[in-house]
């Protein structure tokens, strides 16, 4: 059960819950089944993106992390890590970068259309008890409730996984908005240069 808010006078003590209308979610289900199954038979994001693919779990991410490790461990090297984690990532989500890498990575331009058109029309009404405003235009995020977040998102991210370079001992690994970089070497400052690498590095 989460912990009452210090003092309720803050706005950052409130969350904003997103109401969806229900028929839109069925479509929104229809095209979240297609992307994954087309990202699965086109390969369209990468292997180490584990939410939102079929039988890519978070054990799943859990194990392959620990065999990186092990593995290395086993063979007298030495492993970094950083864990990166995305601040109200799913409200700031720029659309036009969105759509850039859906089309970049080969989901159809109907699909990335449609997606720009319900997203670019968003409004919302915020209520406070006996208050509500009127509605207001949303100039970027994704619906936190949509069908489409979670495949939406690994599109929107993934150029932090396409940092990583497998030959120099490098991995990556993401679950949504949860990203962590792997590296390999013999000695401790050898991998803060490779970590600090992949952090500035353009993929």
């Amino acid at each position: 059960m989460p912990l009452p808010k210090p003092n309720y006078m803050v706005l950052g003590a409130y969350h904003p819950i997103t109401l969806l209308n229900t028929i839109p979610k069925v479509l929104m289900a229809c095209v979240a089944k297609y992307l994954v199954q087309m990202s699965e038979i086109h390969a369209l994001l990468l292997n180490n993106h584990f939410s939102c693919h079929l039988a890519r779990t978070t054990s799943d991410s859990l194990h392959f992390m620990s065999k990186f490790v092990k593995d290395l461990w086993c063979r007298k090297e030495v492993v970094s890590s950083l864990f990166l984690d995305i601040k109200s990532v799913f409200p700031s989500v720029v659309l036009t970068h969105l759509v850039h890498n859906m089309r970049t990575r080969g989901v159809p331009s109907q699909y990335t259309s449609w997606f720009k058109c319900k997203e670019s029309s968003c409004r919302t009404t915020l209520s406070f008890d006996a208050y509500k405003s009127e509605p207001l235009s949303l100039s970027k995020g994704i619906d936190q409730g949509c069908l489409l977040l979670c495949m939406s998102f690994q599109f929107y991210n993934t150029d932090l996984v396409d940092v990583c370079n497998i030959v120099n001992g490098e991995e990556v690994v993401r679950f949504m908005d949860d990203t962590l970089l792997l590296a390999q070497g013999n000695t401790l400052n050898e991998l803060n240069g490779k970590v600090k690498d992949m952090m500035v590095r353009h993929s």
